[in-house]
């Protein structure tokens, strides 16, 4: 029987590492499509978009109109619809190994702890402040983390 996807909330960055550290040192099941590597080379992309800036662009008229709605949805609810279709340069690029993606992860997350003074700015949400980048990353850690499951 395949693994069910869990339902996943995290507190703090902390809690991140953790799980990420479990999965990788104890094993997992996949609920989903992508291994702990791709999971933590995506989740890398956007740690590292917060601290040294994105190359994506969205149109400013998508921006504009839907932005802080979409921000405000997906803080009020804790969650992301799964399945929603993002550019090819948000996507893993390949699969990658599971230890070196999680390290990788890890000291990106870091860093982003660590940082001080503003944060870039999200292609689609804007400036974000430290607080609300904070919420995003811990909602869609949650969100793409819960589709690995530890092994039994």
């Amino acid at each position: 029987m395949p693994a069910q996807r869990r339902e996943l909330e995290f507190q703090d960055l902390g809690e991140v590492i953790g799980e990420l550290h479990g999965l990788r040192d104890n094993g997992y099941d996949r609920a989903g499509a992508w291994t702990l590597g791709q999971v933590s080379d995506h989740l890398a992309v956007f740690f590292r978009g917060s601290l040294d800036g994105f190359t994506q662009k969205v149109p400013w008229i998508i921006r504009a109109l839907f932005g802080r709605m979409i921000f405000r949805s997906i803080i009020r609810r804790r969650g992301m619809r799964a399945g929603i279709k993002v550019p090819k340069s948000f996507l893993p690029q390949d699969v990658r190994d599971d230890h070196v993606a999680v390290d990788e992860l890890t000291q990106l997350i870091d860093r982003f702890r660590n940082h001080e003074g503003e944060y870039e700015p999200s292609p689609l949400f804007g400036h974000l402040t430290r607080h609300e980048w904070t919420q995003l990353h811990l909602i869609h850690c949650a969100h793409h983390i819960s589709f690995l499951v530890p092994a039994e």
